[in-house]
């Protein structure tokens, strides 16, 4: 699985992560003339090779090449400052229209979304009539489109990152000077892992913790992986003693993350339903899985006035709440979703192989702080092969068990 980690040991915003693709190897004349299509003109893009404390980096830059107005926004720190611009509604109908892939599309729309709810939610507005001190922004709806552009274009199909430095110090907002981390992202750093920093000013912008919250399945130390090539995403200014640059690790790691570590902090969604088909659930935890879900299942409740229902659970990665909030609205007949952050103690998860007489089984182990603490043969193996040879299936599934136990027994 082609993986890329994000280094956030400066901070990071919506240029710099760009920048770090464009370093992996991002063709810049192709991601220019995709950037392009969404025809809003009023700028110019480069990308030019910089030095931060003596690390080459890609500097990406967006040039307004006409006037516009000036707006100090929750976002203008050590990264640069950005231009106030359009609405929610104007970026959605921009990004509908545009002729760009369908994946980085849904992915920008779906962002955008987010970063919209939380500004609405800070000033107090309806979400199509706020028009935004950062992702109103030429520069900043470049940065994002791009960024999710260029994993697509990169072919990336997991993205992790260290947890997030924040900064400390004030920055000068619209409404006034304001503790770091900025309203806007201390919202959308909800659920997210940070560091400790002793960097002063905003290090990580809005653009920045919106671009990771939305695209990384897991916050923490680099996963396995075999590493390929290693790129630096340079922001504006410079840093005392660090290089201020994002560093990206592109490389291989193995299909199924379960083996270094599920996310330990998820997004719990849930729904009391009273009045849809029995026979729909079934569906909406087959598909709330095929879109992501870590899990989904429902409980027996009883709802107000003695009827009967389901509570329905999804938990999700950070990443996709919004996706699966979506679908829980699209596809059940709930009318309002719950979201938290919750913390999880995760065993490690690893697969072996058994041979049995009747044929080869998957057993899936879980390791709790070094402890074997449960082994568990793969029950469609199982079942395939009692059906092939006629074998009952515990009897199947207790051949997988000992087999297993045997095997891990004998390791060193």
């Amino acid at each position: 699985m082609k993986t890329i980690y994000f280094d956030c040991f400066a901070g990071a915003a919506g240029d710099m992560l760009v920048g770090a693709l464009l370093d992996l190897g991002l063709d810049f004349t192709a991601l220019e003339g995709e950037l392009a299509k969404l025809e809003i003109g009023g700028y110019s893009l480069s990308n030019d090779s910089v030095l931060k404390q003596g690390v080459t980096a890609c500097k990406f830059s967006v040039n307004i090449t006409h006037e516009m107005h000036h707006h100090h926004h929750e976002g203008e720190g050590i990264h640069g400052a950005h231009h106030h611009g359009r609405s929610y509604r104007q970026i959605r109908e921009i990004l509908e229209k545009t002729p760009i892939p369908e994946t980085p599309k849904n992915r920008a729309i779906s962002a955008f979304h987010r970063l919209g709810v939380v500004e609405a939610g800070i000033h107090g507005v309806e979400l199509d009539a706020i028009h935004f001190h950062e992702v109103g922004a030429v520069d900043s709806i470049i940065d994002i489109t791009g960024y999710f552009l260029g994993l697509h274009m990169l072919g990336v199909e997991r993205v992790a990152t260290s947890p997030l430095p924040v900064g400390s110090g004030f920055v000068q907002c619209a409404h006034g000077r304001m503790p770091v981390p900025a309203p806007a992202t201390a919202k959308l750093l909800e659920g997210i892992p940070v560091a400790k920093s002793n960097l002063e000013g905003e290090i990580l912008t809005p653009t920045g913790a919106l671009l990771l919250g939305e695209s990384a399945e897991y916050f923490g130390p680099m996963p396995e992986m075999t590493i390929t090539r290693v790129g630096y995403g340079a922001g504006d200014k410079d840093q005392p003693n660090i290089p201020n640059a994002v560093r990206a690790f592109l490389g291989e790691s193995e299909a199924s993350t379960e083996g270094e570590g599920p996310p330990a902090t998820i997004a719990v969604l849930e729904a009391n339903i009273d009045d849809m088909s029995p026979e729909l659930f079934p569906h909406v935890i087959e598909g709330a899985m095929k879109a992501g879900a870590l899990d989904a299942f429902s409980i027996p409740v009883t709802g107000k006035k003695g009827r009967p229902g389901q509570l329905l659970t999804i938990l999700s990665p950070l990443a996709k709440q919004d996706a699966l909030t979506r679908f829980l609205f699209r596809e059940t007949s709930t009318l309002g979703v719950r979201r938290r952050t919750t913390e999880r103690a995760v065993a490690e998860r690893a697969w072996v192989e058994v041979d049995l007489p009747w044929g080869r089984v998957r057993v899936k182990t879980g390791t709790f702080e070094g402890t074997l603490t449960n082994i568990a043969p793969e029950y469609e193996d199982c079942r395939r092969l009692a059906e092939e040879s006629g074998v009952p299936l515990k009897g199947v599934i207790e051949a997988a068990l000992a087999r297993a136990r045997e095997m891990l027994e004998s390791r060193p």
